[in-house]
């Protein structure tokens, strides 16, 4: 049986085994998907490991994402964009970073919304996902402002988007009043920190005396719980809010097409998707 693995921290909560492997079994391939608790330290070894046993390949989740970057032997033009890497190929020994975030995150907001020619878009966080969503919207030629508790990660964030979309992009600090200087024309803001993760689902990455922007559509990463403070503000506010599941469906359907040249079977992958979350908020 060939073995494909979830290198992160935590990853216990992580619902990437369930669709993985329903999508290995209905395409009748002995493989499984397995999630390993993987601190910094533990990487390195872990990718050595999969060399030596051949594993076809992994995901990285937090807070790996951009630490990886430099332990592997070639990056994928997707993932040189973002300079993250949430996919991994093991081509022959050669491992090969990918992002499949990115497009992931684009394909489930425009499935839901029709993304607006211009407007800003804010982005709490600046870590490999608000990397990965940063890029994508800057592809789809929105304004960013980015909104991290780390300034220098944020500052590094923007310089990139800068360089690789040309994109206008500001940085706010990570305090109630920034969170009130949102510009107007705000229309998206997403999520793209743990804030609100079970089992610490009281947090919220947005300070709940602070209106949201109105009319601004909210994109919260995190999908479990089934609806996170954010989200519930959001819909107290009157606002559209999505979920994160569908950008975990569509980041995992395009790296289970990287590692088997096959086409993803989404419809078995989303249904397994479904009956986990249902089973978690039961």
């Amino acid at each position: 049986m060939k073995r494909v693995v979830l290198l992160g921290s935590p990853v216990a909560h992580s619902l990437s085994p369930v669709i993985q492997n329903a999508a290995f079994q209905v395409s009748g391939l002995d493989w499984c998907y397995e999630a390993i608790e993987t601190e910094a330290e533990e990487l390195e070894p872990a990718l050595d490991r999969m060399r030596a046993e051949a594993w076809p390949g992994a995901n990285v989740t937090l807070p790996l994402k951009e630490t990886v970057v430099p332990l592997l032997d070639v990056l994928d033009p997707s993932a040189v964009e973002v300079s993250a890497v949430n996919t991994i190929v093991n081509d022959g020994g050669r491992l090969v970073g990918h992002n499949t975030d990115s497009l992931g995150f684009v394909r489930d907001l425009r499935a839901h919304w029709q993304v607006p020619a211009d407007g800003v878009a804010v982005i709490l966080g600046a870590g490999g996902a608000a990397r990965a969503v940063a890029s994508g919207l800057a592809r789809q030629g929105l304004e960013i402002v980015l909104i991290a508790r780390s300034p220098e990660r944020a500052r590094v964030l923007a310089e990139d988007l800068r360089r690789t979309h040309a994109a206008k992009v500001g940085v706010l600090p990570w305090i109630g009043a920034s969170f009130a200087q949102i510009p107007e024309h705000c229309v998206l803001v997403v999520n793209a920190t743990p804030l609100g993760m079970a089992p610490a689902d009281q947090d919220t990455p947005w300070p709940p005396e602070v209106p949201l922007p109105p009319g601004a559509v909210v994109y919260d990463l995190v999908y479990t719980p089934k609806e996170t403070r954010f989200q519930q503000y959001a819909r107290q506010s009157g606002l559209q809010s999505m979920p994160g599941g569908g950008m975990l469906l569509e980041q995992g359907a395009l790296s289970y097409e990287r590692w088997t040249g096959r086409r993803a079977p989404r419809r078995q992958m989303r249904a397994a998707l479904h009956r986990a979350l249902e089973r978690l908020h039961a």
